[in-house]
């Protein structure tokens, strides 16, 4: 797998939040770390209707060293993305081969 793109990974500590949840805090997020990548389109759907609002979604290719999680953001060609679902850990032979993610970015009034 070829990684030709470059993302930055965001993670934010964990503060104490309403009714005992514990809530990212994203105006303390932690310096970004960098990982080679490979980000790929998946769709892109514009609701003008009700909303106003287009979202877009990638699907970011990462090598098995990456540590990237379900609750980090990511930051690819100067946008702000969420990962959308879980991590996928892909193995072939009980090895840890490459790491797949969904990407999301909800634009409002667009």
């Amino acid at each position: 797998m070829r990684l030709r793109d470059q993302i930055v990974r965001v993670r934010a500590p964990l503060i104490g939040g309403s009714y005992g949840n514990q809530d990212r805090d994203w105006g303390n997020a932690q310096p970004g770390v960098e990982y080679p990548a490979d980000v790929q389109p998946v769709s892109s759907t514009e609701d003008v209707v009700n909303q106003q609002q287009t979202v877009t979604r990638w699907r970011l290719f990462l090598g098995p060293d990456a540590d990237l999680l379900a609750t980090d953001r990511v930051v690819w060609d100067g946008a702000t993305y969420e990962v959308d679902g879980d991590v996928e850990r892909w193995k072939r032979r009980g090895r840890l081969r490459h790491l797949q993610a969904v990407l999301m970015r909800v634009e409002q009034g667009v």
